[in-house]
C-alpha cells in the first residue's frame, strides 16, 4: 500500500517549474494563497505525526465520496463492484484487500484506515518530510499548486477546492491521472486492468502485520 500512496500522491515525472529572474523575490502570497498553503501544511504535519485520521476532514466531498466507494468495494469482496471502478480506484481497493484483513475492513472507517496506514508505513516518513508545496494559483473556488518532492515538481499538481468557505484538498484529479497511467501501462502489457494491477501488487514486499489474517 505504500506504493498506492506514492501512485496517488507523488507520481514522479517533472513538470515545468515556475521561475523568477535571478535575484528577484517571489511576490507576497495573498490571504487565499496562504489559506491553501495552511491546509496542505496541516495535512503534512498530521501525516508526519502518524495521525492519518486528522487528514480526512481536510479532503473535499468528491474525494471522500471516491474513497468511500473504494472502501465499500474492498470490504464487500465483490468482484462485480470492482469491475465498475476506474483503474486507480481498483488499485486502491485491491491494495486494501491485500493488506487489510476482511474483519478489519468491515469495522474500519476511513479515518481508521488512514491511521492504520500510517502505523504500517504505507507512506514513508522520508516521503512526507521531503514533500512541499510550490506556488499556489487561486481561481475562484479552485486552487492548484506544484507538489514538490525532494525540491522537484511531481507530475500531478496539488488541487484544492473551497467548500463552505474552507479550502479542502481535492484528490479527484490524482485519481483521474492515475487511472490514465494504469490504463496505458495495462494496454502496453497486453493485460486487463485487474491483471496488471494484481501483478503490481504481487511484486510489492509483503509485511506480515499487514497481510490478511
Amino acid at each position: 500500500m505504500r506504493a498506492l500512496a506514492l501512485l496517488l500522491l507523488f507520481l514522479g515525472f517533472s513538470l515545468p517549474v515556475f521561475s523568477l529572474p535571478a535575484g528577484a523575490a517571489p511576490p507576497p502570497a495573498s490571504p487565499e494563497e496562504r489559506e491553501v498553503t495552511a491546509v496542505f501544511e496541516s495535512a503534512r504535519s498530521a501525516l508526519a505525526q502518524k495521525r492519518g485520521a486528522a487528514v480526512v476532514p481536510l479532503l473535499s466531498r468528491a474525494s471522500l465520496d471516491k474513497l468511500e466507494q473504494v472502501r465499500g468495494v474492498a470490504r464487500s469482496g465483490n468482484d462485480a463492484g470492482l469491475a465498475k471502478l476506474e483503474p486507480a480506484e481498483k488499485f486502491a481497493a485491491m491494495g486494501l484487500r491485500r493488506y487489510v484483513s476482511p474483519a478489519d475492513l468491515r469495522r474500519m472507517s476511513l479515518g481508521d484506515l488512514a491511521d492504520h496506514g500510517m502505523k504500517n508505513g504505507w507512506l514513508g516518513p522520508n516521503v512526507i518530510g521531503s514533500s512541499g508545496l510550490g506556488p499556489v494559483r487561486v481561481r475562484g473556488d479552485r486552487a492548484s499548486a506544484l507538489l514538490m518532492v525532494d525540491n522537484r515538481p511531481a507530475l500531478v499538481p496539488a488541487d484544492f477546492v473551497r467548500e463552505g468557505g474552507a479550502w479542502k484538498i481535492d484528490l479527484t484529479g490524482v485519481f483521474t491521472f492515475g487511472s490514465q497511467m494504469l490504463k496505458g501501462f495495462a494496454a502496453m502489457s497486453g493485460k486487463s486492468d485487474e491483471a496488471y494491477i494484481e501483478d503490481m501488487l504481487q511484486k510489492l514486499p509483503a509485511k506480515p502485520a499487514m497481510m490478511h489474517r
